[in-house]
């Protein structure tokens, strides 16, 4: 049964500023885990907001941090624009800043994943690699590569999803990232989707994939579920 949620406006300090955010969670009493949901090169558009409801029904909070500060677009020009752009250090330490932030809140249990896709995704390995505060992590299509140095460090268990027919990430990045996973005994999980593009979840692009979309979205549910709680805590 799905939870009643809320989802709302949020902010959080982050270096000499601050990040706005969106957020979804469950309104019922009790602590749940949390996820921080990390975009694509579009910023953060409706398909986001509609992930963290989507994740907010499933049990948990979910943190949408805008790291492009506001800036949105639906042209690929631009998005790549921006993506290219990013301080990527930068936009880690404000993902970063989202973890105490959200242990903060009454409704939190302590428990964080983070779910990234496309750019997202490779923000968030990155992040699974430079701290110890994640307990699960998710990439779908990671088109940010971190070198195989860092890869090495990542310390949560591993969910990737990828798409045989992707355009964009090439087979041989995600090899890559297998063989070192493999080689430092680092727990994780990786789904193909036959003839699924790159960005196939995402159904205000052209790339989307339906059966893809519909196939990954329970996998990672179950993941986060299993390795951040078995649902709410009540408090």
């Amino acid at each position: 049964m799905a939870e009643r949620i809320v989802s709302l406006h949020a902010f959080y300090p982050s270096g000499e500023g601050g990040v706005d955010s969106y957020m979804s969670r469950p309104t019922a009493k009790g602590a749940w885990p949390a996820v921080i949901i990390l975009y694509e090169w579009w910023g953060l558009e409706e398909h986001f907001r509609d992930l963290s409801r989507s994740l907010a029904q499933e049990g948990f909070v979910a943190l949408v941090p805008d790291l492009y500060h506001g800036r949105v677009t639906s042209s690929p020009q631009e998005a790549a624009k921006l993506k290219t752009s990013l301080d990527i250090e930068r936009a880690i330490q404000e993902i970063l800043d989202g973890v105490p932030y959200l242990r903060s809140l009454p409704f939190v249990s302590g428990r964080i994943g983070v779910v990234g896709f496309c750019m997202g995704g490779g923000l968030a390995l990155l992040g699974v690699c430079r701290s110890s505060e994640f307990s699960a992590a998710v990439t779908y299509f990671p088109s940010i590569y971190p070198d195989s140095s860092e890869l090495e460090k990542i310390s949560c268990p591993l969910l990737i999803h990828y798409g045989t027919a992707d355009v964009i990430t090439p087979m041989s990045e995600i090899d890559r990232i297998k063989k070192t996973l493999e080689r430092h005994q680092k727990p994780y999980e990786l789904y193909l989707y036959e003839n699924a593009d790159h960005a196939f979840v995402n159904d205000m692009h052209k790339r989307y994939h339906k059966e893809a979309a519909e196939a990954s979205w329970p996998r990672t549910v179950e993941f986060l579920r299993r390795h951040l709680s078995q649902g709410k805590k009540e408090g």
